[in-house]
């Protein structure tokens, strides 16, 4: 047995179900369609997905042909196609987190009310002093993490963590004092949503933690879009001395609630999802590759405590996939800004 996991943010993805798209939007459809159809993942969580349960719905019809189904809250489908609803998931703004699966799977999936996480980590909110201040500030996550659970057929569970953070975007203006150290209001912004992005990692870990106080060795996936980089960025390094990943995965001291990273044996020019221009260090988005997207494992899917285990070079980037569907695509066309990554998972072997 093997179980295929990936993760994708199909930017933008509500485009792909308005009423007459253009040719444009057409042949993203069948970008993103085909792209999916060759990772052939029996659980891809889709970020920047649409908005409630009816788009999503409809984004399987129209895109995929329901060859890939979504996972709904139960009962929640009762009452599909009340826009106003959050159905339980508490997310918030247009884009949404949503985990499809193949038909064959989905008995064995359920999604886990966002109540439940409130629960086991005090709230929906926690508060938040920024960097040299005392004054505090309330925060919480904007788009609630999703929580998958997988069943195996010996009851075993699986428990994945879907996750897109707070975006890093900064419209203020860039700004220089006289001797070129940025000031400002662009500092100010920057700091406060790497602040913000930072508890929102450790809030996970709260959670994480929780599911460690329930069971000995449980098996947790943490997956999606960080919003993170590649370690740490300019103002992680000069003002705030962190690495997001690093809150993510826990402390090596505490090992067996650490989480590997399932592209870390992976070849570096190969570990990046996205390119993007950096305004501050002016480099351009073709020289700028930045590993946006992961995937981390909890220990007991890595050491052979589970009957499914992730072994060496069982994580990549789908880069041959992407390119050679986008290969003629140009910036309206490609089937998004992201690449995809997946995790293999196969049958422990008892030696």
């Amino acid at each position: 047995m093997s179980l295929k996991i990936s993760t994708w943010n199909v930017k933008h993805s509500q485009q792909l179900i308005e009423d007459h798209p253009s040719a444009d939007v057409l042949e993203r459809i069948g970008r993103v369609k085909a792209i999916i159809t060759l990772i052939n993942a029996d659980i891809l969580l889709v970020v920047e997905g649409p908005k409630g349960e009816a788009k999503i719905i409809d984004f399987c019809d129209k895109v995929l042909n329901n060859t890939w189904v979504p996972v709904l809250l139960k009962g929640s489908d009762d009452e599909v196609g009340d826009r106003d609803r959050d159905y339980g998931y508490d997310m918030r703004g247009t884009q949404w987190v949503w985990y499809l699966v193949k038909p064959s799977v989905l008995s064995q999936c359920r999604i886990q009310a966002a109540t439940v996480w409130h629960s086991f980590i005090g709230g929906e909110n926690w508060q938040v002093n920024y960097w040299g201040q005392f004054e505090r500030d309330n925060h919480e996550h904007y788009r609630q993490p999703q929580v998958l659970i997988y069943k195996l057929a010996n009851g075993k569970e699986i428990e994945c963590i879907g996750v897109h953070l707070k975006s890093k975007i900064n419209k203020e203006p860039i700004t220089y004092d006289a001797e070129q150290n940025l000031t400002g209001a662009y500092v100010n912004t920057a700091l406060k949503a790497r602040v913000k992005l930072a508890t929102e990692a450790r809030n996970i870990r709260h959670y994480v933690d929780a599911k460690f106080r329930q069971l000995e060795a449980p098996a947790l996936v943490i997956l999606g879009d960080c919003n993170d980089g590649p370690g740490q960025d300019y103002f992680e390094s000069n003002y705030l001395f962190f690495d997001l990943i690093q809150n993510l995965q826990g402390e090596v001291l505490l090992a067996e609630k650490y989480f590997n990273h399932v592209l870390f044996d992976v070849a570096k020019d190969l570990r990046w999802t996205a390119r993007y221009r950096d305004p501050i260090l002016k480099i351009p988005a073709s020289k700028n590759p930045l590993l946006i997207d992961h995937i981390l494992v909890s220990q007991p899917l890595c050491n052979g405590r589970f009957p499914l285990k992730v072994n060496a070079k069982a994580g990549q980037v789908e880069h041959e996939i992407f390119e050679r569907v986008n290969a003629d695509s140009n910036s309206k066309t490609i089937s998004s800004d992201h690449r995809p990554v997946s995790v293999v998972l196969e049958d422990t072997v008892i030696v």
